[in-house]
């Protein structure tokens, strides 16, 4: 039996093919996010920049930033000296800038040192000239106290546009929630701070969770959410170490999710995540003993409410609000009648007059007995921008003065509450 060595140096294109990971743009400026994040200083709060334009996506923070050794091994795929942290995979940083742009340059240097070390890289001439072994590391004189990191990455492969900045943020916003609301980062997007966007729950329905199961842990809270039918828009933002790996995680959650559907946040320990950290390997043990743990404590809490009645959807939108009867043809007693009306209930009538206008302008929704979608109801509720269902025939019959119940414009159905 003959022996040889071979040369197993990977093929100079893998530096491209390592972006083709079904990234979002989120996700990939997450990563970069990341790292700054785990090169916190002990005890000060790190602020990390992000500047997005057509020209070039630029992050900057002000952590501990890279001695020599850490800087070079930056560039090396799959190396991390990382344990415990967010960037513990060594890929992050090649992954992220190669699917944005063909070209990135980081800058980072320490608060006690004199030195800045710079590391270019081009696409282009990486795939003519490039070589594993000498590969240019740059130090650059720099007296000052200054110190962290940037990446900067320009000739940029995705398309920036005014909707997906919006969206950029807000969803920063989610991702780095735990670090933001526990005070540990300021992150900025485009000069303006990143603020965690507030879930829309039913009031009162938030609970706390802590489960803790073999060596694994999962921790959050839950609550309930209004939705209409065929919505997948539920479910869990799962973190691991403060840093949002899931978004409407179904994990531990049937298919039996309609109008009242189950959304929250929750931090699992002791399973483990995939490589572009986009996931749980959910074929792991830990997985799916956490899987089947919380698919049994939520089972109770899962259940379709009861439809009272249906009829045309006139104004979209989901509400909950409690049943005030105003009867349109108590013309002597109008003002009695709509007094009745508070802030934020449902005014059930036969059909609505002119004279409802100051109730409506009160009410949370309208159900009516009579009407199509441009009745009188339909116009005002769409008007003042409230859930109505008309044309129902019953409502009058059916619904009790008091009745708290949830109204969905969208379906043109009533539930039970």
């Amino acid at each position: 039996m003959k022996k040889e060595l071979i040369d197993i140096t990977p093929h100079k294109s893998i530096m491209c093919k390592i972006s083709q990971t079904g990234y979002s743009i989120q996700e990939a400026i997450s990563e970069l996010i990341d790292n700054s994040i785990d090169a916190r200083l002990e005890n000060e709060k790190i602020v990390i920049n992000l500047e997005i334009d057509d020209k070039h996506i630029l992050i900057s923070d002000t952590g501990k930033g890279m001695n020599k050794n850490v800087a070079k091994d930056s560039i090396r795929l799959g190396y991390s000296s990382k344990k415990e942290k967010l960037g513990e995979f060594g890929l992050g940083l090649k992954t992220a800038t190669s699917f944005l742009g063909e070209e990135f340059v980081l800058k980072t240097k320490q608060k006690d040192s004199n030195e800045e070390y710079i590391i270019k890289y081009n696409e282009e001439e990486w795939l003519k000239s490039g070589d594993w072994f000498k590969f240019p590391f740059m130090i650059e004189e720099k007296n000052n106290d200054l110190h962290g990191t940037i990446v900067e990455v320009s000739k940029l492969k995705v398309d920036i546009t005014n909707e997906l900045l919006e969206k950029i943020k807000e969803e920063l916003g989610r991702r780095f929630a735990p670090f933001i609301l526990n005070n540990e980062i300021h992150l900025y997007f485009n000069g303006e701070e990143c603020n965690v966007p507030k879930p829309d729950i039913i009031e009162d329905s938030k609970k706390d969770i802590y489960l803790k199961i073999g060596k694994s842990t999962v921790k959050g809270w839950w609550a309930y959410q209004l939705a209409g039918y065929n919505k997948s828009y539920y479910g869990f933002n799962t973190f691991r170490r403060g840093r949002l790996v899931t978004v409407f995680d179904k994990i531990g959650l049937t298919n039996n999710q309609q109008i009242k559907q189950i959304i929250g946040e929750l931090e699992i320990t002791g399973v483990n995540i995939t490589h572009d950290k986009k996931g749980w390997v959910k074929t792991s043990e830990e997985y799916k003993e956490i899987e089947e743990k919380l698919r049994e404590y939520f089972k109770e809490y899962e259940y379709k409410p009861k439809r009272l009645l249906t009829g045309y959807p006139a104004s979209k939108g989901k509400v909950i609000g409690t049943i005030r009867q105003v009867n349109m043809f108590h013309s002597g007693n109008m003002e009695k009648e709509i007094k009745k009306v508070n802030k934020g209930d449902i005014i059930v009538t036969a059909m609505t007059r002119p004279q409802f206008l100051i109730a409506i302008r009160r009410a949370g929704g309208i159900i009516t007995d009579l009407g199509g979608t441009l009745c009188h109801a339909a116009i005002v509720s769409r008007e003042f921008g409230i859930p109505a269902v008309v044309g129902t025939n019953i409502a009058t019959k059916v619904l009790q003065d008091g009745q708290k119940v949830i109204i969905d414009g969208g379906e043109g159905v009533i539930y039970e509450y």
